[in-house]
């Protein structure tokens, strides 16, 4: 054996750094383990994705990928509460950017549409996740939760808003929030077909920029007590 073979590093497996404890090592594989699956599962669907492939793309080992996730499906359902989780650790509309309730509604638009434009694997995941009857969603509680959260501060805005009278009470939040959801998914979720189709490229600087105006308007104009927004 040369002197080459005995400092190269044995395959599947991530050396501890000198100054890295081992808890922070396994959460470092984990990331990475993560990282690489999502890339796969966004690319080729649960059932096209290989563990034998994901494992070869990380820095561990198969082995190592059930050692934290116990199978391939708990590893797809940890795949899509990190993504949830991506975009809800940066607390979509938590901005008090303005004093008023409308201000904090429109931040919280603009918010959403930008986490999403920014995650785009989150979008892939969550329409697989509907083709497939949200079989992994239906267990899992992180999942509900997160949604429950964002809609729970839309609420507190939305209170806000009626206590200080610059928007309407006679409206569901609920479809308030799809709304916002719906304008800031599609640009996303319909961004190939919509340039096929329409000829335009949703993905054009000048066409987020506006998107994201867009959503904020919905928003705003929806909750107002007049058609006004800020």
């Amino acid at each position: 054996m040369t002197t080459q073979d005995k400092t190269r590093p044995r395959s599947g497996r991530r050396r501890r750094a000198a100054d890295q404890d081992g808890a922070a090592l396994a959460e470092e594989t984990r990331g990475n383990i993560l990282e690489e699956a999502t890339k796969a599962f966004v690319a080729h669907g649960f059932e096209g994705s290989s563990i034998n492939e994901i494992a070869a793309a990380t820095a561990t080992s198969k082995r190592m990928i059930y050692y934290h996730f116990g199978s391939k499906q708990g590893l797809y359902t940890a795949v899509l509460e990190a993504a949830y989780e991506r975009v809800g650790a940066q607390k979509i509309g938590t901005k008090q950017t303005s004093p008023t309730a409308m201000g904090a509604l429109r931040a919280y638009a603009e918010d959403a549409f930008q986490k999403f434009h920014a995650n785009e694997d989150f979008v892939r995941l969550i329409m697989a996740e509907n083709l497939n009857k949200g079989a992994t969603m239906r267990n899992s509680e992180g999942v509900r939760q997160r949604s429950a959260g964002n809609l729970s501060r839309l609420e507190e805005i939305c209170k806000a808003g009626i206590a200080e009278g610059s928007m309407r009470d006679d409206f569901r939040i609920l479809d308030l929030y799809f709304a916002v959801i719906g304008v800031a998914f599609h640009a996303v979720s319909n961004r190939i077909s919509t340039g096929i189709s329409l000829d335009m490229d949703l993905g054009a600087p000048d066409e987020i920029a506006f998107r994201q105006r867009l959503v904020g308007d919905v928003a705003c104009r929806y909750a107002a007590k007049t058609d006004i927004s800020e």
